[in-house]
């Protein structure tokens, strides 16, 4: 049986390891560190963060290789088309090296604060209530 191709991807909030096993679950394996430039990061919700498009930004997050087939569950986890949109970017990489990966950007305005890179990776806090 052949070896199944994965694809590389870029995540930064609720799909990171420290939050989440999603990304094992669906096959992948990972993570591996890396920096996004050319994204700021804004805290769009109380519970998760967005990235947008903005020279001079950069995002800290993790790698991982899922298969193909993954995407579908993960577009529907993340709201494609409504709150977030697939693209690919360049990411540099820890180790060394760049690797185009497939990143979820947040489809609206950067509302929210921001979240400096020195705050980075991002990570779930509780709200009180």
């Amino acid at each position: 049986m052949p070896k199944q191709e994965k694809t590389p991807i870029f995540v930064y909030g609720t799909l990171m390891s420290i939050h989440s096993n999603r990304l094992q679950r669906l096959g992948g394996y990972g993570p591996y560190l890396g920096v996004l430039y050319g994204y700021a990061m804004y805290q769009v919700a109380p519970d998760f963060p967005g990235i947008v498009p903005e020279p001079g930004g950069k995002v800290m997050g993790e790698v991982f290789y899922i298969p193909q087939q993954a995407f579908a569950s993960l577009d529907s986890y993340e709201g494609v088309p409504d709150f977030y949109r697939r693209e690919e970017a360049d990411v540099e990489m820890a180790g060394g090296g760049t690797v185009r990966a497939q990143v979820y950007v947040w489809n609206g305005k950067p509302e929210g604060r921001k979240i400096p890179f020195s705050e980075q990776p991002w990570r779930m806090f509780l709200i009180p209530s």
